[in-house]
């Protein structure tokens, strides 16, 4: 290498810039450490935040705070800066910035990935102001508090009303949209079962699709899956609406593409993402989804220092002409592959492809109710979930954090409550007479059966 210190600029704090960096730290160790390379990563963020277990937090099996991994804990040997980009200027190697308080700065890198990810999808008409997302962490809290919401409403109206409160319409029939409204189902019956009133009442959550079946993208040999989560929605109550489309969202539900109107409580979208076009990356090439396009050596074409992974790009699968799946054991995958790439071409080596050919997916449809793929065979019941819980753990950012998650299982698996429920301190002082009434009752019967 050059005397001269190489400065290496990650973007974004997701898995991609996370598998990147450990890679980076392992093929540059004795550059790293002696000042010869330096890493930078830019994030708004302070946090990761596992969207593994968003079914499971959503429905407080799991605490907030653990899914959640501090940056700083995990980028320890690079400068985490905290800021917004805005810009990359090609030409001179520079990427802009917008710092916390407003002030602009400009980094300049010798090696740059593109790892900035995704955004839910604000595709239909009402969905910002009206609606529910669960991608970004503050979408996700309001979703998850509005659900809560719903159901001591619809406890403390009008027994005739309560059906009618107790209303939720989920839009996409994807792996994310069929987890999320079976997960729902599971959390509000639970929820519900807590008031005497409700315990007879069947909650309304119907699941929107624009396809004839659920799970559309499935390869047609994966019958098996699709007819299990079907049987499972069925078991929930999910009513699923198929080749209709959600055209537009209102306060008071959502205007479907045929004109019928769908009374809803709330909205929830999992319709898919959309990817910010960064200012001076206009000119890359991108597919129909807007995700930059890379050689297979994972470099955006015509610009070799300039490197792409994630949801953010199109990465064409090994011996395929169609981009890698957006979830998050590829952007893993790109992260952990491109940071190899980035070391390569420091100690001025040759470049290999990405040839990761994938594992399978799975997915949660309740406790004990998994299903999957993997290398082409299929999985179902408890055995898909718990081949599921045990890879996501493997995978979390923080070990730390893992363990604390952990934690929050053997209390559920224990004590039969969900820890993300147990009101703290300073929620019980703010709570009315009938909502402490049935935080005692519930404490008093965890108390009973020690």
């Amino acid at each position: 290498m050059e005397n001269k210190i190489i400065h290496i600029v990650l973007l974004g704090g997701g898995y991609t810039s996370i598998w990147a960096y450990r890679s980076l730290l392992k093929c540059l160790a004795y550059e790293i450490a002696f000042g010869e390379v330096q890493i930078s990563v830019v994030c708004p963020e302070e946090f990761h935040f596992f969207h593994g277990w968003t079914a499971e937090t959503l429905g407080c099996i799991i605490q907030d705070k653990n899914r959640m991994s501090p940056l700083a804990n995990i980028f320890t040997r690079a400068h985490l800066i905290k800021a917004v980009v805005e810009e990359i200027d090609l030409a001179t190697s520079q990427v802009y910035i917008r710092m916390q308080d407003g002030s602009k700065e400009s980094l300049c890198y010798d090696h740059l990935l593109i790892g900035t990810g995704s955004y839910d999808s604000d595709n239909i008409e009402g969905i910002i102001p009206h609606g529910f997302q669960i991608k970004s962490h503050n979408a996700f809290l309001r979703t998850k508090e509005e659900i809560q919401a719903i159901v001591r409403k619809a406890a403390q109206g009008p027994s005739v009303n309560a059906a009618e409160t107790l209303s939720i319409t989920v839009a996409g029939s994807g792996f994310s949209g069929v987890e999320l409204v079976a997960n729902i189902a599971e959390f509000v019956n639970h929820l519900k079962n807590k008031y005497p009133s409700l315990r007879n009442v069947r909650p309304l959550i119907r699941l929107v699709n624009s396809k004839n079946k659920i799970l559309n993208e499935l390869d047609p040999r994966f019958g098996r899956i699709r007819q299990y989560a079907e049987k499972t929605l069925r078991y929930y109550g999910v009513e699923v609406i198929n080749n209709k489309k959600i055209g537009k969202v209102t306060p008071d539900g959502a205007w479907l593409d045929d004109g019928h109107f769908l009374q809803s409580s709330m909205v929830i979208s999992a319709i898919g993402q959309n990817r910010m076009i960064l200012k001076g990356t206009e000119g890359m090439d991108r597919d129909t989804l807007n995700r930059v396009y890379t050689n297979r050596f994972m470099q955006i074409p015509n610009s070799p220092t300039v490197w792409g992974g994630g949801d953010a790009c199109a990465i064409l699968q090994c011996g395929k002409e169609r981009p890698c799946p957006p979830n998050a054991l590829w952007a893993i995958k790109h992260g952990e592959h491109a940071g190899k790439n980035i070391a390569r071409a420091v100690k001025r080596r040759t470049l290999k492809p990405f040839t990761y050919k994938g594992l399978g997916q799975c997915a949660s449809l309740g406790i004990g109710r998994g299903m999957g793929e993997m290398y082409g065979i299929q999985f179902t019941g408890w055995i898909a979930w718990m081949m599921r819980w045990l890879f996501f753990n493997y995978f979390m950012p923080s070990k730390k954090v893992m363990f604390n998650e952990i934690k929050d299982w053997v209390y559920f698996l224990f004590a039969g409550e969900r820890k993300g429920l147990i009101p703290k301190k300073k929620e019980i002082s703010q709570m009315v007479p009938s909502e402490l009434n049935l935080s005692y009752q519930v404490n008093y019967r965890r108390s009973a059966h020690k």
